[in-house]
């Protein structure tokens, strides 16, 4: 079944508690929402087969745990990897100013230097904004991060 594959990817998904981690995987895997979902345990997993230029990749997607109490699980997790997806709330201005954090965790233990980096402004349809989507495009530009 896996013949068709051309390649595998690790992709992690980072960023502190509550910013919707789990729910951008689950949406981008299973395409459904949850509002109730539950605080990850330390580490979730999901596999999703996509199409380019009709060559296919199997996405091999990780979901990292953001409380402080779960990361020394992380690290092992970062070995690896291929592409990082950087998530804050844009309600949240605490989960951005944290964002300098996650990156200094990535560059200490990732084991690529030619990993892609992305960031996710999440949550931009609830009300009481406090980081402003310019903010955003300002730090990725700074850190050389694709952005959403």
């Amino acid at each position: 079944m896996d013949e068709d594959v051309l390649t595998t990817l690790k992709i992690l998904i980072i960023g502190e508690s509550g910013v919707g981690k789990s729910s951008l995987l689950l949406r981008f895997t299973d395409d459904t929402f949850d509002p109730e979902l539950a605080a990850t345990i330390g580490v979730d997993f999901k596999v999703k087969t996509i199409s380019v230029d009709g060559n296919k990749a199997k996405l091999a997607i990780w979901d990292t745990a953001g409380q402080e109490r779960f990361r020394t699980l992380t690290p092992s997790y970062y070995r690896g990897a291929q592409g990082v997806i950087l998530v804050y709330d844009v309600t949240r201005r605490d989960t951005f100013v944290k964002l300098d954090n996650w990156l200094n965790d990535l560059e200490t233990y990732c084991t690529r230097n030619d990993i892609v980096n992305m960031l996710v402004g999440n949550k931009i349809d609830k009300e009481n904004r406090e980081v402003d989507r310019n903010e955003g495009l300002k730090f990725a530009r700074k850190h050389s991060m694709l952005f959403i």
